[in-house]
């Protein structure tokens, strides 16, 4: 695979540093620099304790970071060189990695992170009729069910796919379901209104949508596909070995601090995200909430997980663990 000049796909993507938004720049004097894009999710709990308890700044460089509103926004930036470490879902390092970015996923951020939920009718058949419930849901309505989840190719769409096709053998997911365009933070919303009969979501809004009247989970990722990744730290073999040791080195000791006090790191998560503590202290509670730095433990499952992205066309084929990792530098910190 050549790899593209990151810098030479500005023009390209036109995504510039016009399309950033909330970014806030380091001091000066620093004899390197280090861009950090994040997207707004639970999952990437690492980059809200390092930024929270200043683990950032003890890396000496010239820093600044970016929220981004989803992958996709993310994606561009990093394919226009305009961020150096990503934490974003899986399946946005693999569209980058397709595209020969000179980038590896360095650390895992988080796995095991999603919840089917559905409405109290969908899941009473669920428990009695298994993979039969879309079957008898259709025939007994005359129409699929729908499930909103984020859009194709992304890590909720996968997962959706994997549970209905390969877990339950149910069929090919556009012959079970209806599936609209239901992005994480609409689905309470869309529950709400009755307009979805189940979803895929992650934490918080897993827990919004299980705590309204009428809904509960049906199923929990990790025991559809255990141990699969939701989101990385993608980063840029542009910087040097010695500041992706350091970035890595406190990447593990967020992940070590979200061990040894929950509450806390959810007090950090509910800052960043401006989330009600309580709801950020019941979502850290949820076995979708499962952090790790260790991409030993997700990488197999990266595997299984990008024959389903490339199905959908958001990558050219299967990508093996070596195309998309780079375990050297946990393993030597570690």
């Amino acid at each position: 695979m050549d790899t593209i000049s990151r810098r030479g796909l500005l023009a390209a993507t036109g995504a510039g540093m016009a399309g950033l938004a909330g970014c806030t720049l380091g001091g000066s004097g620093k004899t390197e620099s280090l861009h950090i894009g994040w997207v707004p999710i639970y999952s990437n709990i690492q980059h809200f304790v390092m930024s929270e308890r200043g683990y950032y700044d003890e890396l000496d460089v010239k820093l600044s970071t970016t929220k981004f509103s989803s992958g996709p926004a993310a994606v561009k930036a990093f394919a226009a060189g305009d961020i150096d470490v990503g934490f974003f879902g899986i399946t946005p390092a693999m569209v980058l990695t397709d595209k020969g970015v000179d980038a590896d996923v360095l650390v895992a951020n988080s796995r095991n992170g999603f919840k089917m939920v559905a409405t109290d009718d969908f899941a009473d058949r669920y428990d009695e009729e298994g993979n039969g419930t879309f079957r008898s849901y259709r025939d007994d309505h005359g129409s699929k069910p729908v499930w909103g989840t984020a859009p194709d190719g992304s890590v909720p769409d996968i997962l959706t796919r994997y549970w209905l096709e390969e877990h339950l053998e149910a069929g090919e997911t556009a012959n079970v379901i209806n599936k609209p365009k239901v992005p994480p933070a609409k689905a309470p919303q869309a529950a709400q209104s009755g307009d979805i009969v189940g979803t895929t979501v992650q934490e918080p809004y897993a827990t919004l949508v299980e705590q309204l009247d009428g809904y509960r989970k049906i199923e929990w990722s990790g025991t559809v596909l255990p141990d699969h990744p939701v989101t990385v730290s993608f980063v840029s073999n542009t910087i040097s070995d010695s500041l992706k040791r350091k970035f890595v080195e406190r990447h593990v000791r967020a992940t070590n601090a979200v061990h040894d006090d929950p509450m806390a790191a959810a007090a950090n998560a509910a800052t960043v995200l401006d989330l009600d503590d309580d709801l950020a202290e019941r979502a850290m509670r949820s076995p979708a909430s499962d952090f790790l730095s260790n991409p030993n433990e997700i990488a197999s499952q990266s595997e299984t997980m990008s024959k389903f992205v490339a199905e959908v066309g958001n990558i050219g084929g299967e990508m093996s663990a070596d195309e998309l990792f780079d375990v050297s530098v946990y393993e030597d910190v570690a």
